[in-house]
């Protein structure tokens, strides 16, 4: 017989007989101590005459143990019922019924406290508790309100009478075709924006003519289509498919190292692509390891998209300082990492100094811990494939870096196409089944939706649609070569200014300058005064330019009037009439930031 076969047929023997020696004078313990006990007799080699005696030792000595056991216990107890009556006497029947309560209601209020400490910081809620205490002296809050309310009015600059004219309910009559003249009125008293906006306009020319003739006539063509009836629509629902494979193929969907799965959807723009990204990691990794209470990690660079996704997700955000080159710091975002930790992100380029994280290097601690991985790629997704196409030195961003699981890439930038389209990738389906929401359970019937709206306008999916394929890879080279040229010619002239400094060295499009002897917010003021609009930063207080085919004819000029604009701050400093310097000076040195919060608030209530 086989050895194994044996020994088992001696443990099944000695197991019966062991059960009904002596007329069941012991109860058997669980199989599992009794299977360990056999064995290690065995591994002593014993007579199975030896073994069933030993066996049957142990498990009455073990019943006398339990017998003595209970009795002592119960001693114990009555022991102790007694000595705790005896102690509870002394007190009145009121106190021991209130001293659990508030027990409890002080247990509840400590934990809401360190519950505010894990979330916002020791400082910070020090910091909040000490202005809501100096906000409850009399007086002082509506003090602090009149303030904030200047401050908001400072903001609007006269705003309010603007709006004053605005209609409040649709006219009596109809306008009819007259209404293309008026608005052809109002959009005369909008400012020039040509060349002389960060961003914003990312076509080139005239609004007239070229291309941006081209897809305003493709989103008229299908400005009545909605791709949620994909049964009546079929051309747009082609035109979305082709959109994000065009998208992906740029982003390495056709490497190897992609894994031949990327798919997506597109969106409305950049801030929905994240928002899409953010809920499909939360649930992904919900279902992958039971995680109910998710957090995710960023650095301070990161878009405030993910402020939103955080918010509206009811996901902990953690945020981590940049390195001393701008880009996300890989130690603190692996300090940060914890059991609830569902994503990291990274930007290609981050928006304020347009400068790329450490991609790479991100993918592989996200791969390590198991950890869902965000590219954001708004900004750079049409410029950095055809940027290392031209020569670049820029590293590596997209799907062939491992660990990376999703990517939001703008069409409505460097894509140019219309505003209101962008494409959110995911590595395979089973991450991006995560992004839809069906309902079975409605009476209109089985619904499914794969982004946050259900109509879309398939006028833009068209727009987009017909600005890739009008461009091809060779124009999207030829666009690329202008504005990163462009760039070089922005970083060279603002190094001739002794004032300035670059923050950092930009990787892309986008150029970040401070001041370490002027107030760079006052620099700003003046550009405004001359045209420009350009974005205030803080964290260093900075301004920056994001240069597009706008700006490729008025390189020199944007030069000249910066050059200009800091001698005039440089031969009279301080605030210009009218400016937003101060405020923004405040606002970057008001440790309050709940305060801060609450001015930016009050401002878009006015305003919207």
């Amino acid at each position: 017989m086989h050895p194994a076969k044996t020994n088992r047929t001696f443990l099944a023997r000695d197991y019966q007989e062991s059960r009904f020696a002596n007329d069941g004078c012991f109860i058997l313990p669980s199989s599992t101590s009794y299977y360990l006990i056999y064995f290690l007799l065995l591994l002593l080699r014993l007579p199975r005459s030896l073994r069933h005696t030993a066996i049957h030792f142990i498990f009455q000595k073990n019943e006398q143990m339990d017998s003595y056991s209970s009795s002592s216990f119960n001693s114990f107890l009555n022991h102790f019922r007694a000595s705790a009556n005896s102690f509870l006497s002394q007190f009145e029947p009121l106190a021991l019924l209130l001293a659990p309560l508030l027990t409890l209601l002080a247990a509840r209020f400590l934990q809401s406290f360190l519950s505010v400490i894990h979330e916002k910081g020791l400082k910070a809620t020090l910091l909040g508790f000490f202005m809501s205490s100096i906000k409850s002296v009399p007086g002082v809050k509506s003090y602090i309100d009149a303030e904030k309310q200047k401050v908001v009015d400072k903001l609007h600059s006269g705003s309010k009478s603007i709006r004053e004219n605005w209609r409040t309910e649709l006219p009596t009559t109809g306008l009819g075709v007259g209404v293309i003249e008026e608005m052809k009125d109002e959009k005369s008293k909008d400012v020039d924006w040509q060349g002389k906006c960060s961003g914003t306009v990312y076509i080139g020319g005239s609004e007239s003519e070229g291309h941006f003739s081209l897809i305003n006539e493709a989103c008229s063509m299908f400005a009545h289509t909605n791709p949620l009836h994909l049964d009546v629509f079929k051309s747009v629902a082609r035109f979305e498919a082709e959109v994000v494979a065009m998208t992906a193929a740029l982003l390495g969907s056709k490497e190897k190292a992609s894994g031949g799965q990327v798919c997506g959807n597109m969106t409305s723009g950049g801030t929905e692509s994240i928002l899409l990204a953010v809920k499909t990691s939360r649930d992904y990794m919900k279902m992958k390891k039971g995680i109910t209470k998710p957090e995710m990690i960023i650095a301070e660079s990161a878009h405030s998209a993910y402020d939103k996704a955080a918010q509206y997700f009811n996901i902990k955000l953690r945020r981590v300082p940049v390195d001393k080159e701008f880009q996300a710091d890989l130690k603190a975002i692996r300090q940060h990492i914890n059991r609830n930790t569902i994503l990291i992100v990274g930007s290609a380029p981050g928006f304020p100094h347009g400068i790329i994280d450490p991609i790479e290097e991100l993918g592989k601690l996200a791969y390590s811990y198991g950890l869902c991985f965000h590219v954001d790629l708004c900004l750079g997704g049409f410029v950095l494939p055809f940027a290392h196409k031209l020569g670049y030195p820029i590293p590596s961003f997209d799907f062939t870096v491992m660990g990376v699981t999703s990517i939001s890439v703008d069409v409505h930038k460097y894509g140019l196409a219309p505003k209101g389209t962008s494409v959110v990738l995911y590595r395979d389906h089973d991450i991006r089944k995560h992004q839809f929401v069906a309902v079975t359970e409605w009476s209109g019937g089985l619904y499914v939706s794969p982004t946050i709206a259900g109509s879309r306008p398939g006028g833009l999916i068209a727009g987009a649609w017909a600005a890739m394929m009008s461009l091809g890879q060779e124009g999207y080279l030829e666009n690329t070569r202008k504005i990163m040229e462009a760039s070089k010619m922005i970083q060279n002239g603002i190094k001739e200014i002794p004032e300035l400094f670059i923050i950092g060295r930009p990787d892309m499009t986008i150029v970040a300058f401070g001041s370490a002897v002027l107030d760079i917010f006052e620099v700003n003021d003046i550009m405004s005064g001359k045209g420009w609009h350009l974005n205030a930063l803080q964290r260093p207080n900075s301004i920056h330019i994001c240069i597009t085919l706008q700006h490729v004819p008025v390189v020199d000029s944007f030069i000249q009037d910066l050059s200009e604009a800091v001698q005039t701050v440089k031969e009279n400093p301080g605030p210009i009439s009218g400016g937003l310097a101060p405020i923004y000076g405040a606002a970057g040195r008001m440790p309050d930031r709940g305060m801060v919060e609450e001015l930016l608030v009050n401002y878009m209530d006015g305003t919207c």
